[in-house]
């Protein structure tokens, strides 16, 4: 196939494929960071609501593995979600809306902005010192991961495979040998709600945030035009990653609860960075080191997981004449949209020094994901409803369980997920996010009626295109 008229084919084999996945994720990087959230809500239960959390977006990754077998497509939530309800107004508004959990929530405020901030929290006296250096890490990485980027979807791949193989098999060792360290301390009420002393509310409201603890685990369908017989390189994909990072997290939740003290892990929410504490505690200093490089290197490859399936949606917006102008949807010489990388590039960058001025680094990485998280609750809710709309309408391939009550189930999950997030709506700078992200939305519908009374069979036909 001539590179010029399209992306490079048959380059990523399952397990590069995966590494998108296991890189959007960032293993070592939730563990270090998101657990601390879950803990504060839930304290001794965390491992119970990880497994729950785990439990919940599984039925989202059922709901895209489905739709993985009918579709690929760079701009994967446009392609399913018009294939599902057959409607582009839909597909443009929350299919597209999806690159803002891409480009804004994955690839500024988590992998540029999660490094850039992570050394201050690691070494807080830094701060003073050198208030500047964040800037220039989040330079460093932008310039960094484009570069990769624009050389080709397999090195990005390589990397993000390497890397985070490594730090799922640092979790599982070293959450093993601090299960052995705890030893009679180990127990299984935390995978109860006694530590919480059988307060289901608390439980349920802290999956909400533990959902997100999994997020990421469907972004190699970005990557779907680029696999080796995509419609079965992808499920395979999907399935294989979803249960390394699922060992990976549970055990080490585990592990983290009973070496720390199940009743004292709402004081583990209190501390800086407890698991490195953990970890200093209980490890030499080389595998400390070790940790904080897995870390850093981690939110290093998840910015260029996120950055490469956002490229991926500029490019399939570009190819069906929508939105973005041609010269994005051009291929380099090394089989990937060139232009559409360093127009993201560009954008994460800059999104990541100006929120980071504004807010600092850390607030503004958590006021980039709330603003892209809203997204992905509205992308998984249409995947959802269409995948059934869609499997209905085709009977003969009906399955009552896969099609029909896990839709319904991560539908609804979704749903509670935005009720809750906007009412009543967090804290400020956050309820900005809220409702600068409802605002987009509504914005997204008055572009779309605009674009398609210019050019209404282009608008017709948008998010048709599938291998």
């Amino acid at each position: 196939m001539d590179e010029r008229k399209g992306l490079k084919r048959d380059v990523l084999g399952t397990w590069l494929v995966a590494s998108y996945g296991i890189a959007a994720n960032a293993p070592i990087a939730v563990a270090t960071l998101y657990f601390v959230g879950i803990a504060g809500l839930a304290g001794g239960s965390m491992p119970l609501v990880t497994i729950l959390s785990y439990l919940i977006y599984a039925t989202t990754l059922v709901v895209v593995y489905e739709w993985s077998k009918n579709i690929a497509a760079s701009y994967g939530y446009v392609a399913m979600i018009k294939k599902g309800l057959n409607s582009s107004l839909a597909s443009f508004m929350v299919g597209y809306g999806y690159i803002y959990q891409y480009l804004v929530a994955g690839a500024a405020g988590f992998g540029i902005l999660g490094v850039a901030s992570f050394l201050y929290l690691v070494y807080p006296s830094i701060q003073t010192t050198m208030p500047w250096l964040w800037a220039v890490i989040a330079i460093i990485v932008t310039v960094e991961t484009t570069m990769i980027m624009y050389l080709g979807v397999k090195p990005g791949g390589m990397i993000n495979l390497i890397i985070g193989l490594i730090s799922i098999i640092f979790l599982v060792i070293t959450s093993i040998i601090l299960i052995v360290i705890a030893g009679s301390k180990n127990t299984l009420s935390p995978f109860t709600a006694q530590p919480v002393n059988g307060n289901w509310v608390l439980i349920l409201t802290s999956m909400i945030f533990g959902i997100t603890t999994f997020g990421g685990a469907t972004t190699p369908i970005g990557v779907a035009e680029e696999a080796k017989i995509p419609k079965k390189t992808l499920p395979k994909a999907l399935l294989i990653e979803f249960l390394l990072l699922g060992f990976g997290l549970i055990l080490n939740a585990y592990a983290q609860t009973v070496v720390y003290g199940v009743d004292k892990m709402f004081d583990y929410a209190s501390l800086p960075d407890p698991m490195i504490i953990i970890y200093s505690k209980y490890f030499p200093t080389a595998v400390v080191i070790l940790l904080i490089v897995l870390v850093a290197f981690m939110f290093n490859s998840s910015t260029i997981a996120f950055a490469t399936s956002a490229s991926r949606m500029v490019y399939g917006m570009s190819r069906d004449n929508v939105l973005y102008p041609k010269t994005f949807s051009k291929i380099n010489k090394y089989g990937v949209p060139g232009n559409a990388i360093i127009l993201i590039g560009a954008i994460a960058g800059t999104l990541s020094l100006i929120s980071g001025y504004i807010l600092g680094p850390l607030e503004a990485s958590i006021f980039l994901i709330t603003f892209g998280s809203f997204y992905v609750a509205f992308g998984h809710l249409f995947a959802a409803i269409g995948l059934m709309k869609y499997k209905i309408s085709m009977k003969e391939k009906l399955n009552l369980l896969k099609h029909i009550v896990v839709p319904i189930i991560s539908a609804l999950v979704y749903i509670l997920t935005i009720y809750f997030g906007t009412y009543p709506a967090p804290a400020f700078p956050l309820n900005i996010a809220v409702y600068l992200a409802w605002a987009v939305l509504f914005i997204h519908g008055l572009v779309y009626y605009i674009l398609k009374k210019k050019n209404p069979e282009i608008m017709k036909k948008f998010g048709d295109f599938s291998l």
